[in-house]
This record gives C-alpha cells, structure tokens and sequence, in this order.
C-alpha cells in the first residue's frame, strides 16, 4: 500500500511539473493567443460562408491569422472586417466587433433572445514599448506593432535574437462588449446606463457601481454586472 502511495505521489509530481514547464504565455516572439495554431471553422462574407484552417488570434490587432499554402506553414492575417466569426476546435468562439475578435465569454437566451458577453485581449503597447523598444532596437516590437509575421521571424533567427523563455509575458489590456436586445455594446458605464431598460434600473446600477468594486476591464466583474443586470427572465 505504501509503495503504491508514493507511486501515485511520484506520478502526480511529474505531471505536475511537466504541466508547469508547459505552460502557456504569449511573449513577444510569438504574440498570439493560443500556444499552437488549431483547426477551426472560419465564417467569411456576407453569406457566411464557411471556411476551415488552422487559425489564432494576433494580439497586435485581436485579428485572425491562418496556415495556408502547400507547405502548410504559411502564416497570414485575414482581411479585417471579412471575418464574421471562428469556432476552434477547442469549442472557444470569437466574433467580429469593431474589426476585433472577440471571444464570447458567456451566452445565454432570455425569452427568446440571444445574451453574450464578449472580452477581446489586446497587447498593452505602453507597457510594450518601456519592456522591448529601448533594449532591443526594433526587432522585437516589430511583429507586435505591425511587420510582417515571415520577415520579423526571419529578422529574430537571423540576430538570434531572445528565446521564448528569456522573455516576460506580454501585459494584455481587456476589454469588454455585451449583447443585449440584438444590440452590441462596450461595457462602460455610460453605455451600460443607456442599454438599462428604465429610470429604477439605472438607479440601482449606480448603487451597486459605490457598493461593489467595478474594474470595466475585468472579466469577473463583468460577468457580475451581466449576471446581475442583463440575465432577467
């Protein structure tokens, strides 16, 4: 019994670790959300038409990028506004608000109508340039503010430049839409306010932004404003 106990003991600690060496951090050299890109069903144009591809999101403008060509490892960014939504294999979905893809954090149907909450993760540019743009001259902020993914990898090899693991993960900003009534919205309070069906409702929200702490940039507060607000029989 006891050897078996620390069998189970070893076994854990060694998935343990390995689960902690692999963990996952978008860094400048490669800013994207997903740690590989992953199958998934692509909805294009006005009828929706439905293309598959291994895909990610860039941080640098929340955009999809894909695989293509016939080595099938050519990485390009989509048109911006031509993408309406994509579905991974993993399940997660993003859709197109302001030419950002954006992932549906929550959904749900109240009486008939569709209810979504939506977060899309940008890099922090600021914090980008005080972390890279100094120290390291250029090439590494390139494929975050807007060079080519082919020529800025090529530019990193060929000055063997930081590895993954040398570097800091990228500080992300977060911001948040919700969809209400067919409509989509930023999740600020102005907005909110506007998108409240009466005078009492909006009265109660100003109570609760002096009484709970509000971050608009925070996934769990707001969830809490929609579960609160918007998710009403």
């Amino acid at each position: 019994m006891k050897a078996k106990l620390l069998f189970l003991l070893f076994h854990f600690f060694i998935l343990s670790a390995a689960s902690a060496q692999s963990k996952y951090y978008p860094v400048s050299v490669w800013p994207f959300i997903y740690e590989n890109f992953t199958d998934a069903r692509i909805f294009v144009g006005e009828n929706n038409k439905v293309v598959r591809a291994k895909a990610n999101i860039h941080l640098r403008q929340t955009s999809l990028w894909f695989i293509s060509g016939k080595d099938n490892k050519t990485k390009l960014e989509a048109q911006p506004g031509t993408i309406n939504k994509i579905i991974f294999s993993n399940g997660d979905t993003y859709y197109n608000i302001n030419n950002k893809m954006c992932k549906v954090v929550r959904e749900d149907t109240i009486n008939g109508d569709i209810m979504r909450l939506y977060k899309c993760a940008q890099v922090d540019i600021d914090d980008f340039n005080k972390k890279y743009q100094m120290t390291h001259m250029g090439t590494v902020e390139s494929s975050v503010l807007g060079a080519g993914f082919a020529d800025f990898t090529a530019s990193v090899a060929n000055n063997n430049a930081l590895t993954r693991e040398d570097m800091e993960p990228l500080q992300l900003l977060y911001t948040f839409y919700f969809l209400k009534n067919g409509k989509t919205f930023e999740a600020r309070e102005s907005e909110i306010l506007s998108h409240l069906d009466d005078k009492e409702e909006r009265k109660v929200y100003r109570a609760y932004t002096r009484s709970a702490e509000i971050l608009y940039g925070s996934e769990k507060s707001m969830l809490n404003v929609y579960k609160t607000f918007f998710l009403k029989q």
